[in-house]
């Protein structure tokens, strides 16, 4: 039988400390707990994010998010469950979701703060989702979030002979009737199949009987209905499509313009392609380039390659510069590295920091362990996070700005991936 659960708070949610009035002081504040499933069982490796928005009500689903505040850093989930999420702007609306937001493995049934129990209505299809409050430099740690595994269908698309349709584009179609015939619906779209050829589709629409239907190249093949009832999952689904494997594409070879091979300007141009190309920024003439890099080790090692150092951000015009130049859509690491052992914080370079642009005043001050802790430019925000060891923000950084003060141009060994402004 098909849970419903009631979007009330079972008590008045404002009673409680994690409701406030949204015209105090700015102050950051925490949420920590643990994810459990139904069972009561810890749920290890779930992501656990926080989005924050201002005013007293989050934006509607449909609503392009405007004025969103530095979202706080997302936590994983350890072993015994447990999650921890700090630097949280308040006070503010706050979104609490399980990453990514709609497509997650697991889904939100409950979450239970400070002994009060809020359930979630699943078929509001908010993946998940809980917006509520949190009073400003408040720790709440006992919160309890409860998840199981969402209902879905795994399948496979192969060709008559079994070969697997790898990596292509299909149209993916579900069809749902209710078991009692009340309602029917369906939805889908483009999808990917993966190098061997599989699909997920998660359903949300509860117990009833599904058929999934794929077209490519103008055939369609379809499934026959598949019961699934609450909590429950398909994952050997098999179509088959009419035809044999796809042929192999004739290869059209064009033959280039006869041209002089030039070894200097081939090599530059794989240098260029390898290493990217300088930028002169033109207020202090120094050099900076973006680097693709895995790790903040990496990131140093390349520096020191090309003769260079992680950036320095001396003041907010350089730093709103690098973001018109390289992006604001990824992270970068930066210079600046906060030693906890010697409780001071330094640029790389051996600069002095005259300037400074943290997600939190906290952040700036704290200090968690004795290796030193490497700042992070949250390209988004534009706001300096440190990455952690362990924290997932190190996993989504993977680029980096180097800079160097003395860019020589026609040198025996030039430069010749030089961008001038």
């Amino acid at each position: 039988m098909k849970r419903s659960y009631s979007t009330r708070i079972l008590g008045v949610i404002g009673s409680v400390a994690l409701l406030l009035a949204v015209s105090l002081p700015s102050e950051a504040a925490s949420l920590s707990g643990q994810v459990i499933d139904e069972e009561g069982k810890p749920v290890e490796g779930l992501i656990v994010s926080l989005a924050s928005f201002p005013g007293d009500a989050p934006p509607h689903r449909h609503q392009r998010f405007q004025g969103i505040f530095p979202p706080a850093p997302p936590s994983e989930t350890d072993a015994t469950g447990a999650f921890s999420i700090n630097n949280i702007t308040s006070p503010s609306v706050n979104r609490l979701t399980l990453f990514p937001e709609r497509n997650s493995d697991y889904e939100m049934l409950s979450v239970e703060i400070e002994g009060i129990p809020i359930y979630l209505d699943q078929r509001q299809h908010h993946f998940g989702g809980l917006n509520f409050a949190i009073a400003p430099d408040t720790d709440i740690t006992d919160a309890e979030i409860t998840v199981r595994l969402r209902m879905r269908i795994r399948g496979r698309v192969l060709f008559a002979d079994g070969t697997p349709l790898r990596n292509t584009r299909v149209n993916l179609m579900v069809s749902h009737r209710d078991v009692d015939g009340r309602g029917r619906g369906r939805g889908g779209g483009t999808r990917t199949l993966d190098d061997d050829g599989y699909f997920v589709d998660y359903v949300d629409d509860g117990e009833a009987y599904y058929t999934v239907a794929v077209t490519y190249q103008g055939q369609t093949v379809e499934s026959e209905e598949i019961l699934l009832e609450e909590g429950q999952r398909v994952d050997g689904l098999v179509l088959k499509l009419e035809g044999a494997s796809e042929p192999p594409k004739e290869r059209v070879v064009v033959a280039p313009p006869p041209r002089v091979h030039d070894p200097v300007r081939f090599e530059a141009a794989r240098k260029r392609e390898r290493e990217g190309m300088w930028a002169i920024n033109p207020d202090n003439r120094h050099a900076y380039k973006m680097i693709h890099c895995k790790t903040h080790e990496e990131a140093l090692t390349q520096a020191t390659a090309q003769d260079a150092h992680l950036v320095t951000i001396n003041d907010r015009a350089e730093q709103e510069w690098l973001l018109e130049v390289f992006g604001k859509e990824k992270n970068y690491w930066i210079g600046l590295i906060d030693d906890s052992e010697e409780g001071k914080q330094q640029w790389d370079n051996g600069e002095p920091v005259t300037y400074t642009n943290w997600h939190s005043p906290k952040e700036s001050a704290q200090a968690s362990d004795e290796n030193p802790n490497y700042i992070v430019l949250v390209g988004m925000t534009g706001k300096w996070q440190m990455a952690r060891l362990g924290n997932p923000l190190t996993r989504m950084t993977e680029r980096a700005i180097l800079e160097k003060e003395n860019l020589v141009i026609g040198a025996p060994e030039p430069e010749v991936d030089v961008e001038k402004p």
